[in-house]
């Protein structure tokens, strides 16, 4: 008796073994050849397709947000001026766009003047919100990039003009400084200016301005509201003229203008 239970149970097994892989043979052959004549010579996929990814939106059809404003066309210009990209030492590397500058932080030239009133008080002046770098905050320097070619007492005399309406003023080169951060990397050249008459802010880069006491100027960097540059510019100018001393009076005397603003 036990005989002919375990040759049931083998015979069992071995029709269960046979058909397993026998439905395994038909799923892998037989059965996607007919799928494949059933829907015109083309395998079904097994499983079914992930669905593709949407394209990127193209950056030139994007839509400008309703709150956003668009810019200006003198903005745009603005931002593909030429500039001169230079290394460590001056020497250009290229020239590129103002954009492609501010994008990938590439060390350029840069002017800060300062226009000192003949009593001694300096004049401060609130960039406009629109600006690419320190959006409206404060600045005791007339400031500007030098585009491809010019050099830095031309830039700072139309700087000064071109912001302030300042004209026929001499300018006076007083030191050199490097500076970098996460918005800005510049070889800046430090100019300064004495002025005692008018000015006429330009609406597009200044949002206001006035002379101030270096003491008034002291309490807005210590508030943090003085663009970084200008106050690493400011700290070197007192380390190398003293702080307190009038600039009109006491510095540009000994010092040899190095041109004069305007054309």
């Amino acid at each position: 008796m036990l005989h002919w239970l375990l040759l049931a149970g083998a015979y069992a097994w071995l029709g269960f073994t046979a058909g397993y892989f026998f439905r395994k043979w038909l799923e892998g052959s037989l059965l996607p050849r007919y799928r494949a004549e059933a829907s015109g010579g083309r395998a079904a996929p097994a499983y079914p397709a992930a669905p593709s990814p949407a394209p990127p939106i193209p950056a030139s059809a994007s839509a400008t947000p309703p709150s956003a404003t668009p810019p200006s066309p003198a903005s745009a210009s603005a931002a593909e001026e030429p500039l001169d990209w230079v290394d460590e030492a001056n020497r250009v590397l290229g020239v590129v766009p103002r954009s492609e500058m501010r994008r990938r932080n590439l060390l350029h030239r840069v002017t800060a003047t300062f226009v000192f009133h003949p009593d001694g008080r300096l004049f401060v002046q609130q960039r406009v919100p629109a600006k690419d770098v320190y959006p409206g905050l404060f600045d005791p320097c007339v400031g500007g990039t030098v585009t491809s070619g010019e050099t830095y007492a031309a830039n700072a005399a139309r700087e000064v003009e071109e912001e302030l309406g300042i004209r026929g003023a001499p300018l006076y080169a007083l030191f050199g400084h490097r500076f970098r951060d996460g918005a800005t990397n510049s070889l800046i050249q430090v100019f300064a200016c004495i002025h005692g008459g008018p000015v006429q802010l330009q609406e597009a880069e200044v949002a206001g301005g006035e002379w101030r006491e270096p003491a008034s100027l002291e309490r807005l960097i210590a508030a943090g509201r003085v663009c970084p540059d200008s106050v690493a510019g400011w700290r070197l100018y007192l380390e190398r003229f003293g702080a307190g001393r009038n600039f009109a009076r006491d510095v540009a005397p000994g010092l040899a203008p190095s041109g004069r603003t305007g054309r």
